[in-house]
């Protein structure tokens, strides 16, 4: 009977630990760069079904319990810095002067949301100085129409082909330099602008790549995040990258960004906070970002509740009157040539 019972769990964490494997590869193929998502569910099975087997199976599975035991251990130290115990990259910036402050919202409002004015209410009850509207076409185009009453400055992309990666983006304050642009000859748009804020210019990014998926490498999406992190390090004024990058920061290639881009991440050392999927009980993580260079002070960072989209919008406060550096990855050794690596891929491809 104890066979019958310890031979499933044994055979579902040898398949978690192929998982946890397969996810630490160096390729851009779609269903292994998928594993770099469920990283929390992963680990959460890991841990109840080795402690499981453990109790049933004792020494007699002891392979497995080490391989198990193994992956966990992967999957707790790529997760680590995401939960209230790890040290925080931004610390929080208790007050501001009311002419500092600068708000940010960013919003994936699923295409195919009906819930219109749920979204246009959510939008002013927040008052975001920059505003940035993922997954719109025309007709959401059309539904946005009330928020240019609010917002003077206004850009917008509708892709005729990627019909899910419109971008739309509204500014309180006037956009200069701004564009959208089409890294690579990708076909969603990169929004690159500089926001002239009273007290500072600051450079605006938004992302919006392709996922990994059936048929699609991670390949165009790492590509677009790098070059939004190339345009941070660049500029003289300092950056906020925003937007859904359809990847995870535990992701090796979000992490690159971050160290190229030298921004910060707010949910460092406080949670997951996951933005996605708001129409799921359980698979849940972190893909959409709000992520700045140091200067700006955090006074706040939230998951706002869910708009009728899969996704959560997600906002963050910040304070451009105080000198806040953070705790910025460091760069490492082979940055510069990973960086060009992935680059050419994405340009052969």
């Amino acid at each position: 009977m104890r066979r019958w019972i310890t031979r499933p769990i044994a055979l579902l964490l040898l398949l978690l630990v192929a998982a946890t494997g397969a996810a630490m590869l160096n390729t851009d193929t779609w269903w292994i760069r998928f594993l770099d998502f469920p990283r929390m569910q992963i680990a959460a099975a890991l841990a109840v079904l080795v402690l499981v087997y453990m109790l049933i199976a004792g020494w007699r599975g002891i392979v497995v319990t080490l391989l198990s035991l193994v992956a966990l251990g992967v999957q707790v130290r790529t997760l680590w810095p995401y939960q209230p115990l790890a040290r925080q990259m931004v610390a929080h910036t208790p007050r501001c002067a009311d002419d500092g402050v600068l708000r940010v919202l960013s919003t994936n409002v699923q295409r195919g949301n009906q819930d219109v004015q749920q979204v246009i209410d959510m939008i002013r009850a927040n008052d975001p100085d920059i505003l940035l509207v993922m997954e719109t076409d025309e007709r959401w185009d059309r539904d946005l129409t009330p928020l240019r009453d609010d917002y003077e400055h206004v850009m917008q992309s509708i892709p005729e082909d990627a019909t899910y990666f419109g971008m739309h983006v509204f500014s309180h304050y006037p956009l200069e330099n701004a564009r959208f642009e089409f890294p690579f000859d990708s076909d969603t748009p990169l929004f690159v602008g500089d926001v002239a804020h009273p007290r500072g210019t600051v450079q605006f990014l938004g992302v919006h790549p392709r996922p990994p998926q059936r048929g699609q490498s991670s390949e165009m999406r790492d590509a677009t995040v790098l070059t939004a992190a190339q345009y941070a390090a660049d500029s003289e004024a300092v950056s906020i990258m925003a937007g859904d990058y359809n990847a995870t920061p535990w992701n090796d290639t979000a992490r690159l960004a971050m160290r190229v881009g030298q921004v910060l991440d707010p949910r460092q050392g406080r949670g997951p906070l996951v933005s996605f999927d708001a129409e799921s009980a359980w698979m849940k993580w972190p893909l959409d970002q709000i992520l700045w260079q140091g200067g700006p002070g955090m006074l706040d960072f939230q998951v706002l509740p869910a708009v009728g989209s899969d996704h959560y919008p997600v906002r963050a406060d910040l304070c451009l009157t105080t000198n806040a550096p953070g705790d910025p990855a460091a760069p490492q050794d082979g940055d510069a040539a990973a960086v060009q690596a992935i680059f050419a891929a994405a340009s052969e491809g």
